[in-house]
């Protein structure tokens, strides 16, 4: 009977450990890479490479309460297309996400915001609001084998652009007033170099 107990026990902490690993916001140490991609505290990107498993696992954390989003594209290539995801929070605590694509070949009335990919790669892991911040947690393949989503994640340098806004997306159409926005160039899966 003691076996048992003793068993019990261990499952359950190690289940209680678990969970408390998994809250996102208590254990930033979890991500093996962080960086000030806006240079000002406004736009905070960290990420850890699953080699492993081929997925890309990113926390964005920006000074709003509206939404937050990424390009990824490879640098200075004309006629590109590229990888965009967007997520927030509503007011009412539900939590989005928006796989699009760009295509600087295509122009569009939707900017920031691009087309909405009709293959969704991107996993919301979580979202929240809270000291005038949105957070949110992602994933990706490094190949999702999608021709819209760009480039693959490879050891190589990426224009990694981001972009937020004080409001939340409403209808899919991103408010006209225009978002916060800057671009950095970074290899997501050796950033020391």
């Amino acid at each position: 009977m003691s076996g048992i107990k003793k068993f019990l026990s261990i499952s359950f902490l190690s289940l209680t450990f678990a969970t408390v690993l998994a809250v996102p916001h208590e254990n930033k140490g979890r991500y093996l890479y962080e960086q000030d991609i806006s240079s000002t505290g406004a736009f905070i990107a960290r990420w850890t490479p699953d080699v492993e498993n081929s997925v890309i696992y990113f926390e964005f954390e920006a000074q709003t309460q509206g939404w937050v989003g990424v390009s990824i594209l490879l640098p200075d290539i004309v006629d590109q297309v590229g990888d965009q995801v967007i997520a927030g929070v509503y007011e009412d605590g539900t939590s989005y996400i928006q796989d699009r694509y760009f295509n600087k070949s295509i122009p569009h009335p939707e900017r920031p915001l691009r087309p909405i990919d009709v293959q969704q790669d991107w996993v919301l892991h979580y979202a929240e609001e809270a000291n005038d911040k949105t957070i949110v947690g992602v994933s990706r393949p490094f190949n999702t084998g999608d021709f819209y989503d760009g480039p693959v994640f490879e050891d190589k340098v990426l224009k990694f652009s981001w972009a937020y806004d004080e409001l939340d997306i409403s209808d899919g159409i991103a408010p006209d007033h225009g978002p916060t926005f800057g671009s950095v160039y970074i290899n997501l899966l050796n950033p020391e170099t």
